[in-house]
Parts: structure tokens; C-alpha cells; sequence
């Protein structure tokens, strides 16, 4: 049984206890932890027209007092900046800095499709996003200097927002805990649970955050779904029609058939909804696209394979690319940057390989070419720059 930190909880009871349920504070969660990003590095990233960042200011005292400048920042964004009250946030740098994934194996029993990214925050003392909410799932790892977070012991929904800015601050919060986070401690907040970390001093924070799809998200991915598969054809019946004075009424009678017919559809749609997830979860963040694509190349044949591999080199994953896989009595799907790739019962031995692993090498090979169809995804696979050589 794996421990979860060093909490006594292993993380099966962390999962029971307070996954999506309530906050967790772990204190020294990744013992005398320092930085491998400096505060310096983290501006350079901010900086780069490809990588998504914002410096978010607090000017004043009152509720409008907030500014936001969206990245990339110049020095001049910097070099006006006061000594405290600002923040700056840059995302996804786990992909761009691939050197950081070691941090993400410590959250892996969580479903990868569900990870979002690491994003790092910089803030001078009293730096703040203001008090707000998320629809995700955070752990907060404190990597530099001090912040005191407020929070909530319950989740809210439907929280009034002040009116005319460009961040989601909270209208009204009033926090039920307070804790201070030093160096190595991490704190753990489910969706919906206001918080407001203000910095006591010059600090960093890694926000390892865990994304779950909307219910209008998932109904227009499977909608384009059925549409790809010719179902969901049924149309709307009313045999049961009676008399209406009132030709133009739409009445509750009527408004039940739809729903009964949405939910034949729903019902129908159910040998394809892994299929309409797995596209989801798996789609490229549109700020990441482009940096994904750098890998694309000829499609290669299994032969090309076959030689790399022999010559000493290996695969390795693209970050910017998201994976996820399903499989059942029949076969198996791949998923990859909103597509699917079906494999047969042969290949579905292959699939966490294929899409778990960071590098793929010679033996890895070896048991993924006695499936032809595996073989033929991977090169595909390659061709889209899902994988590329190194050696």
C-alpha cells in the first residue's frame, strides 16, 4: 500500500477521505524542498510569446483596485513594477521544462487524463490573486519563502464576483482557517472551496492542478461524437398528442417527450461515450498547440522503426501532447490530441506504453511490433509528433 506523503494516510484512504471532499494541509510534504526554478528563470519564461503568463497588480485598496497584463511581458513590464503587491503566474511549465515531471510522480495514482499542468507563481510581499474559487482539484506546494492561505471550510457555488474585472475575485469572503506554508509544505483544496493566499514575503508556489470536464463540455464533444458515428438519429414522436386550445404552446407534456428523447439518445450514445472522453481529455490546449506541432514529420514506415530502435535510439513523449486510453472485451482505443486510434485485443497489452510512458526503448519495441496494428499507430503517432527520436 502506497503512503501519501508523509500524511499516515496511504492513498487509497486519501482518496476516500478527502479527494473532492475537504482540505488537506501537509506539512513538509516534500521535505527542505527548494525551487529548481528561480524567480529570474520564471520571468524569462514570462517573457516568451509562446508560453501563457499574467502579472496581476494590486493598486489600491478598494474592490477595482486590480490590474492584469497578459503575457509575453517585456523588462519594462518588470522594470515598473513597486517592491510588493504583485504576482506574476506562468503555466504549463511542466511541459516546458520537462526537467520538472519528476515533481508530477508523487500525484500519478490520480488519472493523468485529469491533470492539467503545473503552473509556478511569483510574488512579492502581499502578492495576491485575490479570494477566489476553482472548478479544479489543487495541490499547493510552497517552493519559496512564506504564504499565509485563508480558506473555507465548505465548497460555494454561485459566489458573487466584483463587477468589472478581469479576474474572478469574490465579492465577499470570509475565510473559517488560516495556515502559513513554509518551504516543502503543500495544502491540498478541492473544487469550489474559496481560498486567498496573500505572500508574507518573497515566495514561489507550485500549483499541480487536476481539470474535470463540465456537463456542456461533454454533451458537445458526444454530440459530434454520435454525429461521427450515425447515431443518435431518433426524432421527436408524440402519439400520446391531445387537444390545446393554444396553438402555440409549448406545454410541460411536451417538454417531457424531449427529455425522454435526450435521454434515449444519452442511452444510445453509451458503447461510444469512452470514445467522446477520451477525445476530450485528450485535446490539445489550444496555448500549446503550436509548440506541439514543432515535432511533426513524415510518416514513417515500421521498417524506419525497426532501424532507429536498433541503432540506439529511443522515443520520447511529447509533453505538449495529452494521452489517455480505454479498452474492453473488444479492443482498445488510443487517444491523442482529440483523435482516436482503435486497436484489437492484440494491441491493448500496448496501450500504457504507448501513451504512459515517457520513453519508449528497443524492448519496448520488441512486445509492441508483435502487434502490427500497434506498430502502425505508433508510426502515426510519430508522424503527428506525439514521439520523437533522441539517443
Amino acid at each position: 500500500m502506497t503512503d501519501f506523503f508523509n500524511t499516515g494516510l496511504s492513498q487509497q484512504q486519501f482518496l476516500q477521505q478527502y479527494w473532492q471532499k475537504k482540505p488537506l494541509l501537509i506539512r513538509q510534504a516534500f521535505p527542505q524542498f527548494e525551487s529548481p526554478v528561480s524567480a529570474e528563470e520564471l520571468a524569462g519564461l514570462a517573457c516568451e510569446p509562446e508560453i501563457e503568463s499574467r502579472l496581476i497588480e494590486e493598486t489600491g485598496l478598494d474592490d477595482s483596485a486590480w490590474q492584469v497584463t497578459m503575457g509575453p511581458l517585456s523588462e519594462n513590464d518588470f522594470a515598473r513594477l513597486p517592491e510588493s503587491h504583485w504576482t506574476l503566474l506562468v503555466q504549463d511549465v511542466d511541459k516546458h521544462l520537462p526537467e520538472l515531471q519528476y515533481l508530477l510522480e508523487p500525484f500519478s495514482f490520480i488519472p493523468e487524463w485529469r491533470r492539467d499542468d503545473l503552473m509556478i507563481s511569483y510574488a512579492t510581499e502581499s502578492g495576491s490573486v485575490g479570494p477566489h474559487t476553482d472548478a479544479y482539484d489543487v495541490f499547493l506546494l510552497q517552493a519559496m519563502g512564506t504564504r499565509r492561505w485563508q480558506f473555507g471550510d465548505l465548497p460555494v457555488h454561485g459566489a458573487k464576483l466584483i463587477d468589472g474585472l478581469e479576474l474572478q475575485i469574490l465579492a465577499e469572503f470570509t475565510p473559517d482557517q488560516s495556515w502559513d506554508l513554509q518551504p516543502g509544505d503543500m495544502l491540498y483544496l478541492p473544487p469550489h472551496f474559496a481560498h486567498h493566499g496573500v505572500a508574507i514575503d518573497e515566495c514561489m508556489t507550485y500549483s499541480f492542478g487536476f481539470r474535470a470536464p463540465s456537463s456542456v463540455d461533454m454533451l458537445d464533444t458526444l454530440v459530434n461524437t454520435l454525429l461521427e458515428q450515425g447515431l443518435g438519429k431518433g426524432r421527436y414522436q408524440d402519439p400520446d398528442l391531445v387537444l390545446n386550445p393554444h396553438s402555440a404552446e409549448i406545454d410541460t407534456q411536451a417538454v417531457a417527450r424531449l427529455k425522454q428523447l435526450l435521454h434515449q439518445a444519452i442511452d444510445q450514445a453509451e458503447p461510444v461515450l469512452a470514445t467522446a472522453l477520451g477525445k476530450f481529455v485528450s485535446d490539445t490546449k489550444p496555448s500549446l498547440a503550436d509548440l506541439a506541432a514543432d515535432a511533426r514529420t513524415e510518416l514513417p514506415e515500421i521498417s524506419d522503426l525497426e532501424s532507429n530502435f536498433y541503432q540506439g535510439y529511443s522515443l520520447h513523449r511529447n509533453a505538449y501532447y495529452r494521452f489517455a486510453w480505454t479498452a474492453n472485451e473488444k479492443g482498445g482505443q488510443l487517444f491523442m490530441a482529440g483523435e482516436s486510434y482503435p486497436v484489437g485485443l492484440d494491441g491493448v497489452a500496448n496501450l500504457p506504453s504507448m501513451s504512459e510512458q515517457q520513453m519508449i526503448t528497443l524492448a519496448d519495441w520488441q512486445v509492441i511490433r508483435q502487434s502490427t496494428v500497434s506498430a502502425k499507430i505508433l508510426c502515426q503517432l510519430i508522424a503527428f509528433g506525439g514521439w520523437f527520436w533522441q539517443q
